[in-house]
């Protein structure tokens, strides 16, 4: 049997990185590897993605051994943005808000992210700014080759190249920070979506991200949002089978359900969901990552996951002195042989227990 886990990872930009492992390594060992690979400190953005074998996309636990989760090979994962920041000007590094854009285009064109046809142009703008530099010619063909716009309308590419004129002089970098800016604005941004049930069998999406969990009905990207449940009114999130609990605190004067109960579509989507909120509460209202229980703890019950992380205050006070240096290209080969990164430094028996946050 092999010592080695020969591991793929596809990065935002195309490009595939080949890491070996130790068959033993938890996941924390192979998410250093990249992270130091594209030369990244704030890593909490970031996390893998991996498919496990019943077709669920699940994220690599960095404290479990990795062939506990992945069971078998093929060790294929993707480089995802796992939390996105409340305010694009809280990301220090260029690294980081290249990567955060490269994640913003692929959530729009997979219609993860809907926008208007105006912000569709506007981001397109800048993209072909970063990618191209300034505008050299009157011919509005060159769009063509622009991935972002493989399936807009041909009448939007006069609108974008008007653009381009306009943001003549940006650089690379600067485009970026503007598509975040431009991104941080729409509806769904930063929200991680789960499939649901209401109580009365109705599907619904929930939506995760640093203020609380939403609550929408219809399909992407006409939803309707019909609750919201902010972090501040949650005591604690649990699961139990297929049902996501929400405990919630009690609002002086104001009738209220004191647990809020939704039905995922399986106990694996369930406890997903139910991560998703440790992390997201964790990193985007906590001081300091909570500790993990011991395992040799007799009475424990449950899942002994906890965010692992620095939180987003701590990254705040670190500040960062990472570097990237990007230059605009006239080739769309960057799509696929994207920008060297330069670092200057080398309860049935399934029961959880509540999770207080």
């Amino acid at each position: 049997m092999a010592e080695v886990l020969a591991c793929q990872i596809v990065i935002l930009d195309g490009t595939t990185i080949s890491q070996d492992v130790n068959k033993r390594a938890v996941g924390q060992v192979l998410l250093n590897l990249v992270y130091k690979h594209l030369g990244l400190d704030e890593r909490d953005y970031f996390g893998l993605l991996y498919t496990d074998d019943k077709s669920n996309p699940r994220w690599l636990d960095a404290l479990k051994p990795i062939r506990k989760q992945i069971k078998r090979g093929p060790y294929n994962l993707r480089f995802r943005v796992k939390l996105y920041p409340i305010q694009p000007t809280y990301l220090f590094e260029e690294s980081t808000r290249y990567f955060m854009a490269l994640q913003i285009r692929e959530n729009i064109l997979q219609q993860r992210l809907p926008c208007s046809p105006d912000s569709y142009a506007l981001l397109a703008g800048y993209i072909v700014q970063g990618e191209f530099g300034d505008l050299e010619t009157n011919d509005p063909n060159y769009l063509e080759e622009v991935p972002f716009l493989e399936s807009a309308p041909q009448e939007i590419f006069t609108q974008v190249m008007e653009l381009h004129k306009r943001n003549k002089g940006l650089s690379p970098a600067e485009c970026d920070r503007k598509i975040l800016d431009l991104a941080g604005r729409f509806t769904l941004y930063g929200l991680d979506f789960h499939d649901a049930l209401d109580h009365s069998g109705i599907p619904i999406l929930l939506g995760v991200n640093g203020f609380g969990i939403t609550v929408f009905c219809g399909e992407m990207p006409h939803l309707i949002k019909l609750n919201h449940f902010p972090w501040v009114r949650v005591s604690s999130v649990n699961y139990k089978n297929k049902q996501l609990i929400l405990e919630m605190l009690p609002i002086v004067g104001q009738h209220f359900e004191d647990s809020i109960i939704f039905l995922m579509p399986s106990k694996i989507a369930c406890k997903e969901a139910w991560k998703s909120c440790i992390e997201h509460h964790a990193f985007f209202r906590s001081i300091r990552p909570p500790k993990r229980p011991s395992r040799n703890n007799l009475f424990r019950r449950g899942s002994t996951f906890r965010y692992s992380g620095r939180t987003q205050l701590r990254l705040l006070q670190e500040g960062a002195t990472n570097t990237l240096e990007r230059k605009p290209s006239r080739r769309f080969e960057r799509y696929a042989c994207r920008n060297v990164v330069h670092c200057n430094r080398e309860p049935c028996t399934q029961d959880k227990q509540p999770q207080q946050i």
